[in-house]
């Protein structure tokens, strides 16, 4: 079979890549040591006494606790502490949104991953053996394991409040009478799975207790500020006695957002009085961790003879898992994003999500936009189908218009972009493929699929940002941002947006990340919006700080301040385009009495919840966009299918860093493909079947198809809003294009992912049998 054609940029895109763009590539600056193996994460501390911990998981979905007793593991010698609910001085409960999960379990054992004690030993052996010394006598009750029944009346509820964990919906229209007056009506039934997000570092870290009585846990996070106020709760104790840091971190996607270990760590680390380090094995992250949600999305649309949308009718069922975490807000997303980038005059659309004895679940990359796009593109796709319409045509035919108002009614930033998004993906060279079919070796298929991401928290939560400058002492400019780098590029992007906006090196600039020390509250790095907290923390901070600079030079250097600038290595005459700087920062900063500093903090561009048509729940104001071309190959001997090319089309404002940029939308692609054909955790009775990556297959370097990413980066006239984050864009589309792919070669849209070759084999046999009683 021919190899896929390359991509082509349409008009004001670029295709990214070093070679096409050798003079905006940028080397990592932690890329080496990653490389070399040397790099260090927050589970690598080792330290001569340094305790090892350990974590007793109940191994049940649901049951009493009727009686715990640590007495003989204490008595091991070699045990230095061991702690339970009983130790837990302040609130056992945490949680993002809702504090419905205790640090460590007292008495009611909603999942099996469930903590019930932890221990601290001189080693590892030691701390397993006092593991399995701990007496624990359960009552086990039956496990609440499908989200329907769970939400049945007569249900035994999980929690206090009951097992709704949350409801979203939206009616605009008459949707009988939009139906009533359709052409083609269509009607679907998607079941996505529970994935893992897969990180390099599983959950662990380190603790210890300052000189000046501190307490400071160093775990990979998403939020080191919400943690620190998470375990202050927990631990009663004020929030500027703890520090936590949370950077650098081995991957996150989402599934360090909430806290993991830092509850069992903080507690034991205060009752030995010693450092304490403690790192989940890979079987015990996969049983404890939180994990995408399963959904079953229903969806029933219209649309007129010429396949415009006419009603569109969305019920959604999530299944929670046994604490809330973000499950809220990934609905309250899934449900922002049900008509997709289209407009539709009546639509009725309801979500809910369900509390059940299936682990945790939680936060991961793209927050349930991903998945609502999963369906809402393979029903644009059918109504194609029905239509005699091009994939393109009745999207283009449906799409919503620049400045018209979000899906909830709410003002949206200018930029939009989804007409040149489909127009390019029209043009891809990978429709000229189109389907082609090679004997018993393969069919192909082609397909698409656009979305729109939003980015920052949304109209109904705080969203602030902040970043410090400072001229240390030994000449670096430190910029600090409360972000976390977890290997998507934070400290390059830092660094590059610094640079750019003072005129320095970015050699010369230190980024200081994920340190509650050492860093301002700059919010969660999660929801796309790390990209736009660095560009406007260092546009509003880096003007002062150069005056600053300049000033300070200026009465050293005898000059005019307004004839300095901050330039390479130090400050330069300006409009100086090279040569030495006239004087170091070294130099500077040897020579101030006090470190120069500067500080800005700002809210995130939220929309306008006075908008006329607003209807109310939580919105975005800022968007990227997309649009996937895939092309795959399906084999009819094992009905296995395989992605050849996917090609994403993106816009997103100015790229900051290009290798940052594809690196992140490739990484979202990879994910989306394991997501659509392989990545599933099947659970029975509340318990995982896989507990490793020998059963739970995540895409491998050779499942990775011939990937491009393309860029438009040009932004309206007067939008001053920068640069929007693409971590989630990546993901956004590019499984339902894959689907719509696998569909445009078998005739037949899957119903359940990841997409079975037993379930592909069917398709395969009924169109051929469907072939040989043709005329």
């Amino acid at each position: 079979v021919a190899p896929p054609a390359p991509a082509v940029a349409g008009p004001g895109e670029i295709l990214l890549g070093r070679a096409a763009h050798p003079a905006r590539w940028r080397i990592r600056p932690d890329l080496t040591d990653k490389i070399a193996g040397r790099f260090a994460y927050l589970t690598d501390a080792r330290a001569p006494g340094m305790l090892v911990g350990r974590i007793l998981r109940a191994g049940l979905a649901h049951a009493r606790i009727l009686r715990l007793d640590t007495a003989a593991a204490e008595a091991l010698p070699g045990v230095v502490a061991v702690v339970t609910h009983r130790d837990v001085p302040g609130l056992n409960a945490y949680g993002i949104i809702a504090p419905d999960q205790p640090a460590l379990c007292d008495g009611h054992v909603r999942h099996a991953g469930e903590p019930v004690a932890a221990v601290a030993a001189i080693d590892d052996a030691t701390a397993a053996a006092a593991l399995r010394l701990i007496e624990v006598e359960y009552a086990t009750l039956p496990a609440l394991t499908d989200p329907e029944a769970a939400l049945a009346p007569g249900a035994p509820a999980l929690h206090p409040r009951g097992n709704l964990m949350a409801e979203h919906g939206l009616a605009r229209g008459d949707t009988e009478a939009g139906f009533a007056a359709s052409a083609h009506i269509v009607e679907s039934v998607l079941d996505l799975p529970r994935q893992a997000h897969g990180f390099m570092e599983t959950e662990g870290g380190h603790a210890r207790i300052e000189p000046d009585g501190t307490l400071a846990i160093f775990a990979g996070g998403q939020y080191g500020f919400r943690d620190r106020l998470q375990l202050a709760r927990i631990l009663g104790r004020p929030g500027e006695s703890i520090r936590v840091v949370t950077s650098p971190t081995g991957g996150g996607f989402g599934g360090k957002d909430e806290l993991t270990v830092q509850p069992a760590l903080a507690l034991l680390a205060l009752k030995s009085g010693r450092a304490v380090r403690l790192r989940l094995d890979r079987a015990e992250s996969m049983l404890a961790s939180v994990k995408r949600h399963t959904m079953r999305i229903r969806l029933r649309t219209g649309c007129d003879a010429d396949g415009r949308l006419l009603a569109h009718a969305v019920e959604l069922l999530a299944d929670g898992g046994a604490y809330a975490s973000l499950g809220p807000a990934v609905l309250e997303t899934a449900m922002e994003h049900a008509a997709g980038p289209y407009m539709v005059a009546n639509i009725r659309a309801r979500g809910r999500m369900a509390a059940t004895n299936n682990g945790l679940c939680g936060a991961f990359r793209g927050f349930g936009a991903n998945q609502m796009t999963q369906a809402v593109e393979a029903q644009m796709d059918r109504l194609a189908a029905r239509c005699g319409l091009h994939p393109a045509e009745i999207r283009a035919r449906n799409l919503r218009r620049p400045g018209s108002p979000g899906y909830l009614g709410q003002g949206v930033a200018p930029s939009e972009r989804l007409v040149e998004m489909l127009a390019a993906a029209r043009a891809s060279p990978l429709w000229a493929r189109g389907q082609t079919s090679g004997g018993n070796a393969g069919i192909e298929g082609v397909g698409m699929a656009l979305n729109h991401q939003g980015s920052g928290l949304g109209s109904a939560l705080p969203d602030r940002g902040a970043a410090w400058l400072r001229l240390a002492e030994d000449g670096a400019i430190e910029a600090a941002f409360g972000l976390d780098e977890m290997g998507q590029g934070l400290v390059a992007m830092i660094r590059i947006c610094l640079a750019e906006a003072l005129g320095c090196a970015p050699e010369d600039v230190r980024p200081v990340v994920g340190d509650s020390a050492r860093t301002p509250d700059s919010g969660s790095t999660s929801a796309s919006r790390g990209t736009f907290v660095v560009w406007q923390g260092t546009r509003l901070a880096a003007p002062g700080f150069a005056a600053d600079l300049c000033e300070a030079a200026a009465g050293l250097l005898g000059r005019e301040a307004a004839t300095l600038a901050p330039g390479p290595g130090g400050i330069v005459a300006r409009g100086a385009n090279s040569g030495a700087p006239l004087l170091t920062y070294a130099a500077l900063a040897a020579r101030l009495g006090s470190p120069l500093t500067a500080r800005a903090a700002f809210e995130f561009p939220k929309a306008d919840v006075s908008f006329p048509e607003f209807a109310g729940g939580n919105a975005r104001f800022l968007f990227a966009f997309g649009a996937v071309v895939a092309r795959v190959r399906i084999c009819r001997d094992s009905g296995m299918v395989r992605v050849v090319a996917l090609h994403q089309h993106s816009a997103a404002g100015p790229v900051v860093d290009l290798a940052g940029y594809l690196g992140q939308i490739e990484g979202g692609m990879a994910q989306a493909l394991g997501h659509t054909l392989s990545e599933t955790m099947p659970m029975q009775d509340g318990q995982a079947l896989v507990d490793n990556f020998d059963g739970y297959i995540m895409p491998v370097a050779a499942d990775a198809p011939a990937m491009a990413v393309l860029a438009l980066e040009r932004l309206d006239p007067g939008d001053g809003f920068g640069p929007r984050g693409i971590g989630e864009l990546g993901i956004g589309a590019a499984g339902a294009a894959i689907a719509n792919a696998v569909a445009d070669a078998l005739g037949a849209w899957p119903d359940q992912l990841p997409i079975r070759p037993d379930w592909v084999l069917d398709q395969l046999e009924r169109t051929e049998q469907c072939t040989s009683r043709s005329p």
